[in-house]
């Protein structure tokens, strides 16, 4: 019925471009769809920052992750390597559960998928990035579930009448990496595209970790009198190798990671992606101040992966015997329609924002042994989701200088889940599978905020807020062996968490401070359990933290911006009580500097920090040792003159050695998988603006 919907939104708002709106004009290039921020996010009192494009340009920073981990209370990982094609952004210490916990949309429609898959942060052109905003902790009311530790929307550039640009820009730099980027703007009066394209060639740091990718995106608007309509469409394909583990074990003499940190036991896995999306809709500003915005969308993702098992486990059975091969396919359909109203009520001014979230999930994937057994696949697992969600939120100005904010919502999901099992088939018997019987579940959960802002001067302003947020079990969590090593679909209660949040700002001419501290205590956290091999509901646990910037502008053309965060991660009740949740690195920092040296060049410079952090599967945290802390300093000098662009940029200028991301064994003392941080490189790009 949702998909019935979504088709006759298309065809309606396909008819209406047409015929109805006859008297066009010239809308306001300030304009925003993608959004369900206030347009004055000063007011609202949450820890909100936003990253601009040129904020994007000037930076070292080569991808998006690499970006946002600069920003306070964010961390990431890079789980693959080259060009961060799929690393884990960890807003407010999830560790290994990141992903599931922080939201990622783009241009407001969600990118996380019901199942464990990362996100794919290398289809997203950079040169075609708005902004960035990022929401710290209270982004379930506005996006629904998966926001616990915050929401991240990045928001693409969008057409205008009027406007006519275009980019082009190509970049070499190490590991044998090419990167071409283009983008064309073309505007009349009524209508208006943006086409951006996106393309990288790339050896990687390490062996077997070739990527190539390549995207493309398009915006086409047509205004109309006091509106628009819109079409945002794109399209990627991605093919990536995947190097896998180094490996040390102390009981063998065994140091992959000191000896041979380029090197790969993996020769054989990869991970492929196909994805296209289209989202169609309008907007209307009606005379009595009323704004509307319905807007549906389709996105499709194919993403086959292989893994090797190489040795086997001889005598009983040979190499490849363990192996594993996925190929699945997601089909998503969206409906979303909001109105914004700005009233004064009972003497106080109210900015609500009203909205139904509609998304279809279905989600096919073939599981077998290899490629070449993909026709005869163990298990053809076939899940429908469906989640339905209205929300309300209302900014209200109490007086000039007091604002508070409240905000519900209230979110059902239906799940329907089939597991076809071939007991015949290759590698079913070895790897000791077995069918999952039919599940079904749904469940209806409510998410709040609650927040207050005022403004003691002009300079000097304090919020706090209190809400509460929701994530349900994926796919890949619900499908799993149970304790009796059978197959099955289990009942995995949803995640609920409780936050409260307490910040400070001062904005002054040439000084900006804002420090934020946070406390979430959360309820049927879903975690893997390393001893069990199983995903399941926790005892309570807890996370707390600070999150402090400075930015000082000492004289024009100058800047110089510091960000700290310090994160308390902990089990809270149970066996683990008080332990430190792996993979969270207690303190971070970062700082960055900008400086037009004259009209032409400007130099970019950050530094940054890690602290340590428990390895992966340290849940009991007796593994006698942690990932090292490290430190990294990147420079990037760009110029530009009539139109023509030229930078040069050097990561990890120091040559650090580190690495983010580690498992421990739960059966050798002091053996450990790591995957290695490149060391340093260099990027040499030129380009032209006409």
């Amino acid at each position: 019925m949702l998909r019935l919907i979504i088709l006759q939104m298309f065809l309606v708002l396909l008819i209406l471009s047409e015929f109805i709106y006859a008297n066009d004009v010239i809308l306001d290039p300030l304009t925003v769809i993608s959004t369900r921020l206030d347009e004055n996010i000063l007011y609202t009192p949450k820890n909100i920052t936003i990253i601009t494009s040129d904020q994007i340009e000037r930076s070292p920073a080569k991808t998006i992750p690499e970006l946002l981990s600069l920003e306070a209370g964010i961390q990431s990982r890079s789980l693959f390597g080259n060009s961060a094609v799929r690393s884990t952004i960890d807003i407010r210490g999830f560790g290994a559960s990141s992903t599931q916990n922080t939201l990622i949309l783009l241009d407001g429609r969600r990118l996380n998928d019901i199942d464990l898959s990362a996100i794919n942060y290398a289809a997203i052109p950079m040169h075609n990035i708005e902004r960035i905003e990022i929401i710290r902790g209270s982004g379930g009311v506005l996006y629904g579930d998966g926001a616990v530790g915050g929401v991240i929307n990045i928001v693409t550039k969008r057409a205008q009448a009027g406007v006519n640009t275009g980019l082009l820009k190509v970049s070499y730099g190490s590991y044998a990496t090419s990167h071409v980027e283009g983008a064309l703007t073309r505007g009349t009066e009524k209508y208006g595209i943006n086409i951006a394209g996106n393309y990288i060639d790339s050896n990687g740091y390490r062996s077997n970790n070739n990527l190539q990718q390549k995207n493309i995106q398009a915006d086409i608007r047509r205004n109309h009198d006091g509106g628009e309509l819109f079409l945002k469409a794109g399209a990627s394909d991605q093919e990536l190798r995947l190097s896998g583990n180094r490996t040390v074990d102390p009981t063998t003499g065994l140091d992959e990671l000191g000896a041979d940190r380029l090197g790969t036991d993996t020769p054989n896995d990869f991970a492929n992606e196909d994805a296209q999306f289209i989202t169609i809709g309008g907007k209307q500003t009606f005379s009595n101040g009323i704004v509307a915005t319905i807007d549906a969308g389709y996105r499709h993702k194919n993403q086959t992966a292989f893994f090797d098992d190489y040795d086997g486990f001889p005598p009983l059975f040979p190499p490849g015997s363990f192996a594993s091969y996925l190929d699945t396919d997601i089909d998503v359909w969206s409906l979303t329609p909001r109105i914004k109203l700005n009233r004064d009520y009972l003497s106080f001014n109210h900015n609500i924002t009203l909205g139904i979230d509609a998304y279809y999930y279905d989600y096919h994937s073939d599981r077998s042994l290899n490629p070449g057994t993909i026709n005869t696949p163990i298990h053809k697992l076939d899940i429908d989701q469906q989640n339905y969600a209205i929300y309300a939120n209302d900014l209200i100005g109490i007086t000039s200088s007091t604002y508070l904010e409240l905000g519900v919502r209230l979110q059902y999901i239906d799940l329907d889940s089939k597991d076809d099992f071939d007991g015949t088939a290759p590698g079913a018997v070895n790897n000791f599978e077995s069918k999952a019987a039919d599940f079904g579940s749904n469940d209806t959960e409510e998410m709040y905020n609650f927040g207050i802002k005022h403004f003691f001067t002009g300079s000097i302003s304090a919020f706090g807020n209190v809400g509460r947020s929701v994530r349900f079990a994926t796919v890949d969590e619900l499908f799993q062996f149970n304790a009796f090593f059978v197959r099955e679909f289990s009942v995995i209660e949803p995640q609920t968490a409780r936050h409260a949040d307490l910040g400070i700002d001062y904005e002054a001419e040439n000084i900006s401070i804002s420090i934020s501290a946070y406390y979430m205590k959360l309820k049927n956290e879903i975690h893997f359990n390393p001893a069990t091999f199983t995903n399941i509901n926790l005892d309570p646990t807890k996370r707390k933290g600070i999150e402090a910037m400075i930015e000082l502008r000492p004289m024009p053309g100058f800047s110089i911006r510091g960000n700290y965060t310090y994160i308390d991660s902990k089990f809270d009740e149970g066996p683990l009580d008080g332990n430190e949740v792996p993979l969270v690195a207690r303190h971070s920092a970062s700082i960055s500097a900008n400086w037009d040296i004259n009209s032409i060049f400007t130099l970019s410079t950050i530094w940054s920090y890690v602290g340590e952090k428990r390895f992966d599967n340290d849940q009991t945290n007796d593994f006698g040792q942690k990932i090292p802390d490290y430190d990294m300093w990147d420079l990037k000098l760009t110029g530009e003159h009539q139109g023509w662009i030229a930078s040069f940029a050097i990561n990890n200028i120091l040559e650090e050695e580190a690495f983010d991301f580690g498992v421990r064994s739960n059966f050798t003392p002091g053996r450990f998988n790591a995957q290695p941080l490149p060391e340093r490189s260099f990027i040499l790009t030129t380009g032209y603006n006409f």
